[in-house]
């Protein structure tokens, strides 16, 4: 198990070499992309140029989140599955082992039985794409309803993600313990599922005195905050499957305020706890002990770029 770092998770963004900086810095030895973004920058100059600070940090590159929407209509969902090729070819040479989708948790399109089969076909379909490249396509779903309400509910808990899952031949999973939490999972799902189907782990934690059922995305709080979820009852489980696997934070801080920095150290703490918890040997890791480096902070955002603002942490 290694400490990953997802931007996505954690509600923040930055340069490319800000986000490498702060992996670095705190501790993590693997890194999500945005392979979109990446993409785009291997398309303005070329992919030696695009990736030379990735490649020189020695991170380790994780997965990226798939740009395909698979509650689109029939047209749209074509036209991005065809743009995937590319994106995967790049993702595969950099060293992406797998990308990420989240299931629809609702859609005007169809009642469950039939969008269940529409599903299904489509994300075998993606798993095709991909799988060409030697990367696999990891679910994940989400409980709570974002947005505007949609005519039909889908996947909002582990009985129907297991039950979808195990009817795709070639998905693979993103364990999210938040997802689980509020979606009423239990290791017991997890052994459903098969442990060997997991390509990463997501971790956050919930403040207290939340119920699983009328929680909402401002009660995700990062790893080890309250142990209100048994991070490290999970992660001891896929440990004693002798699985190496990206483990990401996500959720907010659960005191609000700080600088970007603090909040990236709390996520590093966080997951330190719930290593140490499961008996797991980590690495601590702070500023002070960090030698920069001046191949990767001497990026200057290429012309056609705005430079990112720094931001606050927000909740995931």
């Amino acid at each position: 198990m290694y400490k990953n770092f997802n931007c996505e998770l954690l509600g923040i963004s930055g340069r490319q070499s800000e986000i490498i900086e702060l992996a670095l810095t705190y501790g993590f030895q693997g890194l999500d992309v945005d392979m979109v973004d990446f993409f785009k920058r291997c398309q303005r100059t070329s992919f030696e140029s695009a990736a030379r600070f990735l490649l020189s940090s020695k991170l380790i590159i994780g997965g990226f989140r798939v740009p395909v929407d698979l509650d689109a209509d029939e047209d749209t969902f074509t036209a991005e599955a065809a743009k995937l090729n590319p994106i995967a070819e790049t993702a595969a040479r950099l060293g992406s082992k797998y990308g990420y989708m989240t299931v629809p948790n609702q859609t005007d399109r169809l009642p469950y039985p039939e969008y269940f089969e529409a599903i299904r076909q489509r994300v075998e379909k993606v798993a095709e794409i991909l799988e060409k490249e030697g990367i696999d396509l990891a679910l994940t779903f989400n409980p709570i309803a974002d947005g505007e309400s949609k005519e039909f509910k889908f996947i909002r808990d582990a009985d129907g993600f297991v039950a979808l899952v195990k009817a795709c031949k070639k998905a693979k999973v993103v364990f999210d313990s938040w997802a689980w939490f509020c979606g009423k999972g239990s290791l017991e799902h997890v052994e459903q599922l098969g442990v060997e189907r997991v390509r990463a782990l997501w971790l956050g934690d919930c403040v207290e005195g939340v119920a699983p059922d009328s929680a909402t995305d401002e009660d995700c709080v990062l790893p080890g905050s309250t142990d209100v979820i048994d991070n490290a009852a999970y992660l001891k489980r896929f440990a004693e499957a002798e699985l190496s696997l990206p483990v990401s934070p996500r959720g907010r801080a659960l005191e609000t305020g700080g600088t970007r920095d603090a909040f990236i150290a709390a996520a590093q703490d966080g997951l330190n706890h719930v290593f140490r918890s499961a008996g797991i040997p980590t690495t601590v890791r702070k500023p002070e002990m960090f030698l920069h480096s001046s191949s990767i902070v001497a990026e200057e955002p290429a012309a056609s770029e705005e430079p990112a603002a720094s931001e606050e942490p927000a909740a995931s």
